[in-house]
């Protein structure tokens, strides 16, 4: 049965082509979306919480830290709260790595003071040297954009649209902090960014750090109400305003996966009913000599069942392939690599299995319903 079903499937070799290409590029991108998704989620939110934050400063008509301005004194003044262990000013500012003629990479750079992140996460070098608070020259990368962008210690990092408006830094070294936020970005020093992006005195935000979490509201009151135009988030909020727009990420590719799917199941179906067509007489003389319905059915089944695992076989390896060239820049600016776990690749093999089913259920039916006397007449 099965060998009918390739045999079929060849003597119609442009148009079994166009199918398998069809769900080729529909199981490929679908992966990707998948990878997407699932990168986005379990690399970019975990990573948040394991900044220690209790609270966080930011602008109160801000949409998030990079487009938030704030004073720096603001972070002095609350440093100066008895419940207030610790404070982490920073600046968050996206610029482009000029990496060739042709070739630029957006990037994160979290400006700070080393000398205050200490208190709140452990910084370690990988190779080279870490910043300190008075570092003019350079910056240290973070382990994971380290290996998106290919910078190693000792590297002159480029930054700018254009000739003209371009920052050569050093890259003093590679660091790690087992797995925070840090490691998907650039730091530099805080003084050197102020001055650099025309930002003197100024922040993005400041992370709060508490004796006690339990007085978090009160201390979230007494900032908002000495400073009506700042807002104060707790450690969930905060990450609750970054997994937002990855939920809704998430929402648009599985529509965009739903239309595609959909696109697949019309392409199948096509495919299917034009072979149902051209081999009516080979159907009725199957139906003559006995072949049940139900057989007849499983033989137009089967075909789809092919194109849905070639089809299906090629779309994951190409997506794996595209998965580990390419690397996103997530909705908060941090440029991530993908990550397809096996169970993605087994929902993009239903998907393709799915579509070809589906694409093939109603060509089938009408096969194995087909009269032998209709079958076999010739107009």
């Amino acid at each position: 049965m099965w060998r009918l079903a390739f045999k079929s499937l060849k003597r119609r070799k442009a148009r079994t082509a166009l199918t398998i290409l069809g769900i080729t590029v529909i199981v490929m991108l679908s992966l990707l979306f998948l990878s997407v998704g699932y990168s986005t989620e379990n690399k970019v939110i975990p990573s948040f919480q394991k900044l220690n934050i209790d609270l966080v400063v930011l602008q109160q008509t801000a949409l998030a830290a990079p487009y938030s301005s704030i004073n720096e004194s603001v972070a002095w003044e609350i440093q100066s709260y008895p419940e207030v262990s610790a404070v982490y000013p920073y600046i968050i500012q996206v610029l482009t790595l000029i990496q060739g003629p042709s070739r630029n990479q957006s990037v994160v750079i979290n400006a700070l003071l080393p000398s205050h992140v200490v208190d709140f996460y452990r910084v370690e070098p990988v190779s080279g040297s870490y910043i300190t608070d008075t570092t003019n020259d350079s910056i240290a990368v973070g382990v994971q954009a380290a290996k998106v962008l290919g910078l190693k210690a000792g590297d002159t990092a480029t930054f700018g649209s254009s000739s003209t408006n371009q920052i050569n830094l050093k890259v003093a070294g590679i660091f790690t902090t087992f797995g925070t936020v840090d490691d998907y970005d650039i730091n530099m020093a805080l003084p050197l960014a102020q001055k650099l992006f025309d930002k003197e005195s100024r922040v993005s935000a400041v992370i709060l750090k508490l004796y006690d979490k339990a007085k978090a509201d009160e201390i979230k009151n007494r900032i908002e109400a000495a400073h009506p135009d700042l807002v104060v988030k707790t450690s969930d909020q905060y990450v609750a305003d970054f997994s937002a727009p990855i939920r809704v990420l998430q929402g648009s590719i599985t529509l965009i996966s739903g239309l595609a799917v959909a696109a697949g199941v019309f392409g199948v179906s096509n495919t299917m009913l034009m072979a149902v067509v051209e081999r009516r007489r080979e159907i009725g003389i199957m139906r003559a000599i006995g072949t049940g319905t139900g057989q007849i059915l499983a033989t137009f089944l089967q075909e789809s069942l092919v194109l849905g695992v070639v089809g299906g076989s090629a779309g994951i390896l190409l997506g794996i392939i595209a998965s580990n060239i390419l690397t996103i820049p997530s909705l908060i600016g941090i440029t991530i690599t993908l990550d397809v776990p096996i169970h993605l690749v087994v929902e993009a093999l239903g998907i393709a299995l799915g579509t070809a089913l589906l694409g093939g259920i109603y060509p089938a039916l009408r096969a194995a319903r087909l009269r032998v006397a209709d079958a076999l007449h010739v107009s």
